[in-house]
């Protein structure tokens, strides 16, 4: 009887524990296909087309701004990127700063390794971007947005944001990822 008993039990726990594995698992679904690029040409250039694109369209003439190329030595203050992540993952980067300090206006466009470099860019920067360094004024918005291996940053006027926007948005000819607002001033 307690041969029965052993069996029985046996058999229960052999069963219970093949229905705890469920079914077999699913394939794993194929990798969705990343948009090429559809930006050309120098990333200064580009910063550039896309800063002139938007100074065609903005109601206000755009701050007076200078640009710089990011370089590791100075990508902490301009984009949040600690330098070990810059030479991880950028492989250009240029910036529209404005002349004033006390305007809040820059314009970043970097260049990536390659498109998932990109993704993690633009979480990075969303992260670690100071959208307060500015000497008594704030962007009204700090916002990043992607193209391919590209990642355009914003901190400015929500008009000056929105035209700038647009005009990545067109020569990338409409291949943008979404828009992530990081920051809204207070005001």
């Amino acid at each position: 009887m307690k041969k029965i008993i052993l069996l029985a039990a046996s058999l229960l726990l052999f069963f219970t524990l093949s229905a705890c594995g469920g079914a077999p698992a699913a394939s794993t679904p194929p990798p969705q296909e990343v948009p090429a690029d559809t930006l050309t040409g120098e990333t200064g250039e580009i910063l550039a087309a896309v800063v002139a694109a938007a100074a065609e369209t903005a109601e206000a003439p755009l701050p007076q701004s200078f640009e710089d190329q990011v370089t590791a030595e100075n990508c902490q203050g301009m984009l949040g990127l600690t330098p070990e992540r810059f030479a991880e993952y950028v492989t250009d980067a240029y910036v529209s700063t404005s002349a004033l300090s006390t305007s809040a206006h820059e314009v970043a466009l970097v260049k990536c390794n390659d498109p998932a470099a990109a993704a993690a860019v633009k979480a990075l920067i969303a992260e670690g971007f100071d959208s307060q360094k500015w000497v008594c004024v704030l962007p009204d918005e700090s916002s990043v947005v992607d193209s391919g291996s590209y990642v355009l940053l914003l901190a400015t006027s929500s008009e000056y944001a929105e035209a700038l926007t647009a005009g990545f948005t067109a020569l990338a000819a409409d291949n943008t990822g979404e828009k992530i607002v990081f920051y809204t001033s207070p005001r």
